[in-house]
Formats: structure tokens, C-alpha cells, sequence
């Protein structure tokens, strides 16, 4: 069906500026998907606009869905578990609402130093969730002799080292974190599965930079699990880097391999439950790690929180 759209408003018209002088109106639909899909549902009969008020009534659904978007009946909170095997889990929950938040330019936000902080949040979390996922237990460091201070060659002499690690061991998994000396100098610390052959890595890492060695560890300490010392280790050096305030070189800091599987599980909870998403969200995470809970942030003005099973 197609509509003129003779009789609309400025504001109508505006939002619908690729169709030209006509638009195609689709009808109605409910459609819940996991996992952050946008979930569209009809717009209630209360809050349609009939063809009285001079907006188009095969147009004014879709203005209406924008406007009565965080309704009990759309809006969920979503609760994601990720559940890395031998008691290490987490669980994090958050209010998901249809309205589009208006997002400033980048460099422009008045909240510029909170988003940071956000970001340097979400590195960690990420760098976090591929290491334990991909189930790293070593500590690789690849070092130069010569002090290199720039960060492009550092940088290409890493994806050069990996290809040819990966041409050899074509199953070989890595999270990589740059660090930056006092004198300048890069060199990379990279978390790894398992034992490695510290003679084909040294001879492939010189073969890229001439003179330079490697050095393969096991973390040590008391806790039972090495992924955490090094989702610590590596996540310290991570800080480090945006500390620099470089913010050309923070989206670079880390990399990894891109056939790292992260598990996922995603459920939703309706508005209108009578249990709180915390308390649902946590007994999740008890089922993940044999009932294990050793941190929880509730971020009770913000909607959202996060647990894991390790203190």
C-alpha cells in the first residue's frame, strides 16, 4: 500500500526524506528477539493517531512506536551469562529500553572523561572475556633488543609473528597487550594456551626483528585458577596504556585471535515480574559455578550490575 503525503506535518515529512513523495507503510508487527535484537511491538489503540489530528494514519503507527517505545509491554531487562567452565563464571544485567539514545560527536561529549572510563571498563571486560574463554594459561612476552619507539612497526612485527606461529600451529590462540617502557621502547605481552615451543617461537620472532628473545612463563601465585592471574597481569598493562591519553593508539593497545569463542547465554525478564533481576541473574550464576558467588556491583541507579563467581 502506498500513501501521499498530502496532509502531513513538517516533523512527518522530515522523517521520512529517502521516499520522496511517497512512503510505504508496513503493517504492525510483534517480534522478540535474544540478545539485544530490537524487539518491535504493535502500538496500543489508546495511542493511535487518527486521521483528525493531520498526520497520515498509515504513517502515524511508526511516529507512535518512537514515542511510546519504553512501554512495561516492550522494554525487558536482559541478563547475560557467560560461563567459562571449572567454577569461573559471570553474569551481568541491564534494563533494555526501545528509545534511541541521541549520541554527541566524537571528542564533543560533555562526558568525555566518564566515557573514558567507560571505555577503559569495556577493554578490560573484553580482554577479560576472550582469555577465559579461550581458556589462556601462559604468559608469552616478546622483547626487542634494539629500542623500538614506534608503535606502526611494533605493530606490524606482531601481525608478521603471528602469521607465521599460525602457519606452523595453525591451532594457536593469543590475547596480545602492548606496553611502552620508560625509555620508549614496545615490546608485547601475550597470553597463550598451554605449553609452548619456545624454540620455534624464539626462531620466528628473530627471524621478523633480527636480535630480540622470548620469554614463556606460568603465572604463580595461590589462586586456583591461572586464567585470573592472567586476566589481572594483562589487564594491568591495559590501564596503563590509556593512562598514556594517546587516543590514536588506545583502540590498538590489544588484540587477539578472531577465532576465539566466548560463551553466551542470554535470557530476558518481563517489567512485570515479581522477582528482581538481581536476585534471578545471581541464581544464574550459581548454576554456572556450582553455586559460587564471590563479587557483586549493583548498580541500582544506573539499571544494571554485574557478578562473577571469583573474589
Amino acid at each position: 500500500m502506498k500513501q501521499k503525503f498530502e496532509g502531513f506535518t513538517g516533523a512527518a515529512v522530515a522523517a521520512f526524506p529517502k521516499f520522496g513523495t511517497e512512503v510505504r507503510a508496513s503493517a504492525p508487527r510483534t517480534e522478540f528477539r535474544e540478545c539485544g535484537e530490537v524487539a518491535i511491538a504493535p502500538v496500543p489503540h489508546a495511542l493511535s493517531v487518527g486521521a483528525s489530528s493531520g498526520l497520515g494514519g498509515a504513517a502515524a503507527p511508526r511516529l507512535e512506536k518512537r514515542t511510546y517505545s519504553n512501554t512495561p509491554s516492550t522494554a525487558k531487562n536482559r541478563i547475560t551469562l557467560r560461563n567459562y567452565g571449572k567454577g569461573l563464571a559471570e553474569v551481568g544485567w541491564s534494563f533494555v529500553g526501545l528509545s534511541s539514545t541521541h549520541k554527541a560527536a566524537r571528542g564533543s561529549s560533555i562526558q568525555r572523561t566518564h566515557n573514558e572510563d567507560r571505555a577503559i571498563r569495556r577493554a578490560k571486560s573484553r580482554l577479560r572475556q576472550l582469555i577465559l574463554g579461550a581458556n589462556l594459561t601462559h604468559l608469552l612476552t616478546l622483547t626487542y633488543r634494539e629500542n623500538i619507539t614506534d608503535f606502526k612497526r611494533a605493530s606490524d612485527d606482531l601481525n608478521r609473528f603471528v602469521r607465521k606461529v599460525k602457519f606452523n600451529l595453525p591451532d594457536w590462540l593469543y590475547v596480545a597487550v602492548a606496553e611502552q617502557q620508560e625509555r620508549g621502547a614496545w615490546h608485547w605481552h601475550l597470553a597463550v594456551r598451554g605449553r609452548q615451543d619456545v624454540v620455534l617461537l624464539r626462531r620466528l620472532w628473530r627471524e621478523i626483528i633480527g636480535e630480540g628473545n622470548i620469554d614463556v612463563s606460568a603465572p604463580k601465585g595461590t589462586r586456583k585458577d591461572q586464567r585470573l592471574y592472567l586476566v589481572q597481569y594483562l589487564g594491568k598493562y591495559l590501564v596503563k596504556a590509556f593512562a598514556t591519553g594517546d587516543r590514536k593508539l588506545n583502540k590498538h593497545r590489544f588484540r587477539s585471535s578472531r577465532n576465539i569463542q566466548v560463551p553466551m547465554e542470554c535470557f530476558t525478564l518481563s517489567l512485570r515480574s515479581e522477582r528482581r533481576v538481581m536476585d534471578v541473574a545471581l541464581d544464574k550464576l550459581k548454576e554456572a559455578s556450582g553455586g559460587s558467588v564471590g563479587f557483586v556491583w549493583d548498580g541500582e541507579g544506573m539499571l544494571a550490575g554485574w557478578a562473577c563467581s571469583w573474589k
